[in-house]
């Protein structure tokens, strides 16, 4: 089998044996293992290479991600390419820590719509949710989860008191220390928070509040 050199990214060489990547090694790594570009190597120092060095590594690297904040599957695996990566060695580091139940992702959306939903529209947060890679039906029970134990009495056009508040904070950093403003400037406030994914009703009703403006 032949090891080849690619990119040098900071400190580490991209590594292919036989034209397929398998990671990025630092010097101190290619040279324990003796490696040189167009040079060979056993299948022994590959599988020692691959499980000793390039995987203890990424289950190091993901559990720190994952100490520092919750992490989808889809999060872990950008950072890890990002990070010169194998799509093999990523694939094994998640399922590592998935067997200790450290990815979480009812879990990761929860903490997220906790943390957002003072600020974001319902919308908003779902958007975001879903580009980190949440499927629509663990952001459905994230949100009914939270929203049952906090606010049981919201309306069944789903306008919620938590989605009026949003828009009370979002509303009021555009009015700053107004309390009565044109006609004009309704309706461009209104459309930016519309433009947020603000229902109108909650917008309407925002502004009610904050304004005594219907």
């Amino acid at each position: 089998m032949t090891v080849t050199f690619g990119e040098k990214k900071g400190k580490k060489t991209s590594v292919y044996v036989d034209g397929s990547f398998i990671g990025s090694l630092y010097p101190k790594e290619i040279n324990e293992y003796d490696l040189t570009d167009e040079g060979d190597i056993s299948e022994e120092t590959l599988n020692m290479l691959m499980e000793e060095t390039l995987l203890r590594r990424a289950k190091c690297y993901v559990m720190n991600l994952l100490v520092k904040a919750d992490k989808t599957e889809n999060e872990l695996k950008r950072k890890l390419k990002e990070n010169g990566y194998s799509d093999e060695t990523s694939t094994l580091a998640i399922e590592y820590v998935r067997s200790f139940h450290y990815i979480d992702e009812l879990r990761t959306a929860e903490n997220y719509v906790r943390t957002k939903m003072d600020n974001l529209s319902e919308r908003e947060i779902r958007y975001k949710l879903s580009e980190k890679g949440i499927d629509d039906e663990t952001i459905d029970t994230a949100y009914e989860q939270i929203l049952e134990s906090i606010d049981p009495e919201r309306n069944t056009e789903g306008t919620s008191a938590i989605e009026i508040k949003a828009a009370e904070n979002f509303l009021r950093k555009k009015l700053g220390i107004r309390s009565e403003i044109s006609y004009e400037d309704k309706q461009k406030i209104m459309a930016a928070a519309y433009r947020k994914g603000f229902r109108q009703e909650s917008i309407r009703s925002a502004l009610k509040n904050l304004i005594g403006d219907s």
